[in-house]
């Protein structure tokens, strides 16, 4: 397989070739190489070994390199995103159909039926290729933001107690497992001649350590339960697993960083003093300091008016753009500080949902899609598929992580049935678990069969999710939540306009239901929860809830608002259909049911629209408990 390691600086190349051959060994000559040939993927590293061949180029883009380049953008992004959509539509990831579009298109598929072809859409010329893994790089950097920007660290802090134990155990075991496997394994696994089986190991360990929250909160999204008090604590626990991992890997990276600098084959301790300070003391600053100028900047935005959500967009992307800066000078991968510009502007009450979703949007539509399918394109994933290493890799991922997780649930004193579900969320690796194993391979730490199978672990992983933790949920539900509904608890008209005075309007009416009840404590829990998130589910639907202790029986209060409440909702539209849910505090069963049946029984927009349209009370209650009857078979079965 021919390797490249290209450096651009505008539009010359000083490119180092390195031939191992395979498929493109015969059909390259390299005494003919002249800056114009040449192999490059993206991703590809220096230090496979091989024949190393100097190549210089230097001159401007024709015309027909543009056109290649726009065939290639083309096709990958139109194929990539077609399986990622099929992907979706089946309730799995899209990262799993866009992986696939690179393996079809590359190597793997049409490099070995028809090489000509593949030849001829991917030519081997060092500026093409660099065209295309540019950008693939800009789709890397902007997934990384976006993981910040879904890391809320503010509402991971307000649940750090039990969320701590969770996201510790969660990185600390399969870190653990995987750095000890990697260690046992190293004569085995090892691909890379000369390499240092403590970068290998500490590599894969972190690879296999690190949870998607991206996906996870599509899952719990798509159960209806991402604003539960279950769904909080998955995602404050993975918002804290995620800095941990990347924290850990910015040192590792700084280690492996300072080593291969240093002019001996011993670690230069004061090149790995002044990455780890830098990491230390940037992460710091980022996280005080530069977090609140931050969030008063986009608060700034938002009081002079100024284009929503072009002005915040354009700021978060540069501020991306100069952490990035910031951790390449200091020694690390500049991905991380695309992640920690992401935590810095990821406060729920600066940045509304509504931009983040554009912001997400925009990148997981053309960026995205482009990295995924783009990584696949120069790796034969049959040809470095190897059994063993993949069964292990995959074996410690999602073992290793589920058992962390449910260990962390355990010294939290999470009731035994979520123990389950906790474990079970923790386990896809998803597009960090790719990313990671690109940034392993880039680094020469490991070769293709290693990355294939951290590659097909994190897919696997991300996979069993989704089936897995409705399973873990559903076994746990109440047999029959529409019992908590009840006519004397509904609001035909809400007269509130705020969230904070429609919670109170509907606690209100609760106290007519249950007068034995504190309406004062019920408000307390109630206001405090909405703090921490907000319980928005979009398509004008608002969920506010609370669990209070001595509350034995479960009641729910629905109320409409005609003019609509502005809640901070993921897709900016105003609420104007709220139930407000109480439950006992040790019943968090109860909650995620109660919150199923809602978002089953209003999943249509005729079915929304059918409330909307009462005319009174009491055909608003018919027209709620016809919905909620309808659906409550699927929605517990």
């Amino acid at each position: 397989m021919t390797r490249l390691c290209l450096a651009s600086a505008a539009l010359g190349f000083d490119v180092r070739l390195t031939v191992r051959g395979g498929l493109l060994r015969d059909r390259v000559d390299p005494a003919r190489v002249d800056g114009r040939s040449g192999a490059a993927g993206f991703g590809d590293a220096a230090g496979f070994g091989g024949a190393s061949i100097g190549v210089s180029y230097t001159g401007a883009m024709s015309e027909d390199q543009i056109f290649v380049f726009l065939r290639q953008m083309f096709v990958v992004l139109l194929l990539a995103r077609l399986l990622g959509e099929l992907f979706r539509a089946v309730d799995q990831p899209p990262i799993a159909g866009e992986i696939l579009a690179g393996v079809i298109l590359g190597q793997t598929v049409l490099g070995n039926v028809w090489p000509e072809l593949y030849l001829a859409w991917f030519p081997v010329d060092p500026l093409q290729r660099g065209m295309l893994d540019t950008a693939a790089y800009i789709g890397v950097f902007l997934l990384l933001l976006v993981v910040g920007l879904e890391v809320d660290v503010g509402s991971a802090w307000r649940m750090r107690g039990k969320a701590f134990f969770v996201a510790v155990t969660g990185v600390l075991v399969p870190l653990l497992a995987g750095c000890v496997a990697a260690w046992l394994l190293f004569d085995r696994f090892n691909e890379i001649e000369g390499a240092n089986p403590i970068y290998f190991s500490l590599f894969v360990g972190v690879s296999v350590s690190i949870t998607a929250i991206t996906v996870v909160a599509k899952v719990l999204f798509d159960l209806n339960v991402v604003k539960s008090d279950m769904g909080l604590l998955l995602l404050s626990a993975m918002a804290i697993n995620d800095l941990m991992g990347w924290v850990i890997l910015a040192l590792v990276m700084g280690f492996v960083a300072s080593a291969s600098s240093s002019a001996h084959a011993s670690t230069d301790v004061q090149q790995l003093a002044f990455v780890v300070v830098g990491i230390i003391a940037f992460v710091g600053v980022c996280a005080t300091t530069g977090r609140r100028v931050v969030t008063r900047c986009l608060r700034w935005f938002d009081e002079r008016g100024l284009p929503t959500p072009a002005t915040p967009l354009t700021f978060v992307v540069a501020l991306g753009l100069g952490c990035g800066v910031a951790t390449a000078a200091i020694g690390i991968h500049p991905i991380f500080g695309f992640f920690v510009a992401g935590l810095m502007a990821s406060d729920h009450n600066a940045l509304s949902e509504h931009t983040r979703s554009v912001i997400s949007q925009m990148v997981e539509a053309v960026f995205v899609p482009l990295f995924f399918a783009g990584i696949s394109l120069h790796v034969d994933f049959v040809a470095n598929f190897d059994v063993l290493m993949v069964s292990v890799v995959t074996a410690v991922s999602i073992g290793g992580k589920f058992l962390g997780a449910w260990l962390g649930a355990g010294l939290a004193r999470l009731p035994k049935a979520d123990r389950l579900s906790v474990g079970i969320a923790h386990t896809p690796g998803g597009p960090m678990g790719v990313l990671l194993a690109l940034v392993a391979k880039e680094a020469g730490i490991v070769g293709p069969a290693m990355f294939v199978a951290l590659v097909f672990a994190s897919i696997a992983s991300s996979l069993f999710v989704g089936p897995a933790l409705a399973w873990s949920l559903r076994r746990s539900q109440v047999p029959d939540s529409v019992g908590f509904f009840s006519r004397e608890a509904v609001v035909f008209n809400v007269q509130a306009d705020s969230p904070t005075g429609c919670i109170d309007e509907l606690i209100s009416k609760l106290m007519v239901v249950r007068p034995e009840l504190s309406a004062e404590t019920i408000r307390r829990v109630a206001h405090g929860r909405e703090r921490v998130q907000s319980t928005a589910l979009g398509q004008g639907l608002a969920v506010p809830h609370a669990r209070v202790p001595g509350v034995e029986v479960p009641q729910v209060v629905f109320g409409v608002s005609r003019s609509g409440i502005e809640w901070n909702a993921v897709d900016d539209h105003r609420v104007h259909l709220v139930f407000f849910i109480l439950t006992p505090a040790d019943e968090a069963d109860t909650q995620l049911s109660i919150l199923s049946s809602i978002g089953h029984a209003l999943s249509t927009s005729t079915a929304r629209e059918s409330l909307l349209s009462a005319q009174n009370e009491e055909q608003l209650w018919t027209q709620l408990r016809r919905c909620l009857v309808a659906t409550a078979t699927p929605a517990l079965s």
